[in-house]
């Protein structure tokens, strides 16, 4: 998919619903209290309230506790509840609220100290204030702003999942995101690039939050957020800075932990497009592999019908083309065969055009290559090598062979380029051997494309008048008879250099020689016996390429 932007104006990020300290201290029920201390932690978090009559209690806390108390075990005890406010910090209460009155006339200088010094809130209570008053509308509070919450992100869900259900894309999804958060968002793809945006994206700078977008058990590129602009706030001249930069931080943690909601459920429905995505593709490709190899297995049989699949699909048959294999040795297996499949259709239709018939095989792919005039930078050979040199750049460490049909002009007679491809290819690993790269082109075959429209039955037949008994000999004695011959005949006779490449000395091989004269009836005397003999030895190697 292409990368989409739009630069849709962002509306300012909406508040926290998360209670803070500060905003505790607005409540009616904390009319006349006064934060003390610790005024870097203003922005807390609260998640629930409660009493402290003994400092036992402490122990029970799990963090985020806006924790109420008299005083009254610890009143005549500086030092004990000076102690107290590093526990709690550490604890990761929120702050602590201790009345002033009759119990305890006046905070102690030194734990306001340490609770400025740990940025921890004390809240120092009016005398006269009761505190399950205060742990009532605390409470209530965080409920009302929870539930709040809950439903604004399922209102959010509500509409993410009507925009997919109404046929919606990533685009819907990151417009809808951004203006939940007043932040820029974007849907980005398994390599990092960006599928879909909403917003002006800082270049060069690392999104806020992201989570990935999982299509079953596979990763498919994740959803980023980017701050918005405008979320800084200029510093409270009756604040310290270090104190300011502590409310931005809990400010931060508190729209990160919103932004975080809306990021998971934008991420999962994107797990579903890209599910959808996935199978879709699935399906043309599979769409695409039946009607290719039903084109290049039989003619078809409705001709019609087959060219309107294919315009379908965006392919011109009326062009003239060959069929091409391009076989892999050396490739993987299991699940990086997916991925090797997937590279060599890529190069093809980088090389060739992008609406080029392709579709991958065991160990290779198949292509339908449109090819010009023999002399031309079209012509099928320069396809062919192309190809060749593509597949071998996207696929390094493998051995790449290709072989080539005739151009056929009619589509109809694609299945006949095609069988004359396979017999290209397989005659190539015959005659080139299995662990080199090649290109083999049927029309370039000589003789073999000869050999090739003779039934397999009269090539059997060749074989055994002319070779029959060096075969049968060979068979009894484990011997080389037959391919001492084929050398021999390929260097034009020339002992000596047969004699160097089958790695025996000259003598042998005019043993053998005088042998093969023995079995056949020295066919070197008769022209053409002598013709038929060597005919016979290129018909052995066609029909051994066929069976492997």
């Amino acid at each position: 998919m292409p990368p989409v932007r739009t630069t849709a104006t962002l509306p300012p990020a909406v508040p926290a619903t998360t209670l803070t300290v500060a905003g505790a201290l607005e409540l009616p029920a904390l009319a006349g209290a006064r934060l003390a201390a610790g005024h870097a932690g203003a922005r807390r978090a609260i998640r629930v309230a409660n009493i402290m009559e003994v400092p036992d209690i402490i122990r029970w806390m799990r963090g985020g506790e806006f924790l109420l108390t008299t005083a009254y075990a610890v009143r005549d005890d500086e030092q004990a509840l000076t102690g107290l406010v590093p526990e709690l910090a550490g604890r990761g209460l929120a702050a602590l609220g201790v009345k002033v009155g009759p119990y305890l006339p006046r905070l102690p200088a030194t734990m306001l100290r340490t609770a400025d010094e740990l940025g921890f809130p004390i809240v120092e209570l009016p005398g006269e204030v009761m505190l399950n008053d205060i742990l009532s509308e605390v409470i209530g509070t965080v409920l009302n702003r929870q539930a709040l919450s809950l439903e604004r992100s399922q209102a959010l869900r509500d509409r993410l999942s009507e925009a997919v259900l109404g046929g919606g894309s990533y685009r819907e999804l990151v417009t809808l995101l951004a203006e939940e958060t007043g932040c820029p968002a974007a849907v980005r793809g398994p390599d990092g690039t960006v599928v879909a945006a909403c917003g002006d994206i800082p270049e060069h700078t690392a999104p806020r939050l992201t989570r990935p977008i999982l299509a079953g058990h596979r990763g498919s590129g994740d959803v980023a957020l980017w701050p918005g602009l405008g979320s800084g706030r200029t510093p409270d001249a009756g604040h310290p800075t270090a104190e300011h930069l502590a409310a931005e931080n809990a400010d931060t943690e508190h729209t990160d932990a919103e932004h975080a909601v809306a990021l998971e459920h934008v991420a999962s429905l994107a797990g579903m497009l890209a599910v959808q995505e996935r199978v879709l593709a699935e399906r043309e490709r599979r769409y695409r592999t039946l009607l290719l190899t039903e084109l290049v297995s039989h003619p078809p049989r409705e001709r019609t019908e087959a060219a309107r699949r294919a315009a379908a699909l965006g392919w011109d048959l009326e062009r003239p083309r060959a069929a091409v294999v391009v076989e892999l040795t050396g490739a993987a297996t299991g699940s990086a065969v997916r991925l090797t499949e997937d590279r060599l259709l890529a190069a093809a239709r980088t090389t060739l055009g992008g609406h080029t018939p392709a579709w991958g095989t065991p160990g290779g792919l198949t292509v339908l290559v449109a090819a010009g005039d023999p002399d031309e930078r079209d012509s099928l050979r320069h396809r062919c090598e192309e190809l060749r040199r593509a597949v071998a750049a996207a696929c390094p460490g493998h051995t790449v062979a290709v072989g080539a049909g005739t151009v056929r002009a009619d589509f109809a007679e694609l299945h006949l380029s095609h069988s004359e491809a396979l017999g290209a290819l397989a005659l190539g690993r015959e005659l080139d051997g299995p662990a080199r790269s090649f290109i083999r082109l049927h029309e370039e075959s000589g003789v073999y494309r000869l050999l090739h429209q003779l039934p397999a039955p009269e090539l059997h037949a060749l074989v055994d008048d002319a070779l029959g008994p060096l075969l049968r000999y060979d068979t009894r004695h484990d011997g080389s008879l037959v391919h001492s011959l084929t050398v021999y005949l390929r260097h034009d006779r020339n002992g000596v250099e047969a004699a160097e490449e089958l790695h025996v000395h000259y003598n042998t091989l005019r043993y053998r020689l005088k042998q093969i004269e023995r079995l056949t009836g020295a066919p070197d005397k008769d022209p053409m016996r002598r013709l038929q003999t060597e005919l016979a030895v290129h018909a052995h190697r066609l029909l051994r390429a066929r069976a492997s």
